[in-house]
């Protein structure tokens, strides 16, 4: 069995992101949400963790597979719902996290990043990943902890992990999946969802273009890369581009985000996102939001719609605090156009 710190470039767990032989998938469940409250959460096993970064990455971000067999849960969760963890032990404790008191016994919300089968493709597991959060109190230099993600990040498998949901009915796949083509951007965690809609495309036999474009400060950041880079190599429908802000140019000579990866796309994902099978999805953090909305206000795509007085050319210009933003993003296409920026 592969160490959890193995290196993630290093292998790809294809058990997990390809259906074994003589495995039948179940249909996609219906869409059920908070079978399990705070006041009466399940009590999950930890199955295994692994690492799905760089080892030499300054983020440590965890792979964490979950029993929830003989749980209500089991095979009613749906990839693009999230399930909350409820912290303990010592980074739940106020003398050792004092400076994150109002984050203790806090439930934080995880996106799920399995198919709703569950890497063991029998339904009885969730999986979630999660980026350890810590920081330094800016008076004291103190290191301060996240309570619920280096909680979760720390445990063990066999360790017992109380959960909570599972939450969200906006960011699914479609009910005709298969019947779509998609455009998946992501910056930081905010790919984790993009890895189960990716196994469940795939295993299902998708025949449509599929896109992911990962954004990340250092090429170290990428997490499964492997798994990612397996899926583009046996489907040539799959496009997998990463953008590294810290590491590549963009073609002004500044930093490459996720809208210069798609710009550089650009004479084949308009064509592709002016379609009405088409799918754009959009996760991770909200800094994201304008240069995307500005990248689709140049190529006067019809998932979004400009302020009356508010031309493409003024978009370009409209500083990050401007009142037009919230008013863009009430436009747009919210059957097309998914989004879950933080």
């Amino acid at each position: 069995m592969k160490s959890v710190f193995s290196n993630c470039r290093a292998f790809t767990l294809v058990s997990e992101i390809v259906k074994p032989e003589g495995v039948d998938l179940r249909p996609t469940p219906e869409t059920a949400v908070n079978i399990y409250t705070p006041k009466d959460a399940f009590e999950a096993t930890v199955v295994s963790k692994r690492r799905i970064n760089d080892l030499s990455s300054p983020n440590y971000a965890w792979h964490i597979v979950l029993d929830i067999d003989g749980s209500e849960m089991q095979a009613y969760y749906r990839i693009g719902q999230s399930i909350g963890i409820i912290p303990d032990g010592r980074f739940n404790d106020p003398v050792m996290n004092h400076i994150h008191r109002g984050l203790n016994a806090k439930i934080r919300l995880y996106s799920i990043a399995s198919a709703s089968w569950g890497d063991s493709w029998d339904g009885k597991t969730v999986s979630v990943c999660v980026k350890r959060e810590m920081s330094e109190d800016p008076e004291t230099g103190e290191l301060v902890f996240g309570a619920d993600s280096n909680y979760i990040c720390d445990a063990s498998p066999g360790d017992k992990v109380r959960i909570t949901g599972p939450v969200g009915k906006s960011f699914l796949l479609p009910d005709d999946p298969l019947d779509h083509d998609y455009v998946f951007v992501a910056t930081g965690t905010g790919v984790s969802p993009y890895r189960g809609m990716l196994i469940e495309l795939f295993n299902r036999g998708i025949e449509r273009d599929v896109w992911l474009v990962f954004g990340v400060p250092y090429s170290t950041d990428v997490m499964y890369e492997s798994e990612f880079r397996h899926f583009a190599e046996a489907h040539s429908n799959f496009r997998f581009i990463t953008a590294i802000s810290r590491e590549q140019k963009n073609a002004r000579g500044g930093k490459r985000y996720v809208q210069d990866a798609l710009a550089e796309n650009e004479s084949e994902l308009i064509p592709l996102l002016k379609k009405q099978s088409a799918m754009l999805y959009m996760c991770g953090l909200k800094e994201m939001d304008n240069g995307i909305y500005q990248w689709l206000a140049r190529n006067n795509s019809n998932l979004i719609s400009l302020p009356e007085g508010i031309d493409a050319e003024a978009v370009q210009r409209l500083p990050r605090d401007a009142a037009e933003w919230p008013i863009i993003e009430r436009t747009r296409d919210k059957e097309r156009f998914l989004k879950e920026t933080y």
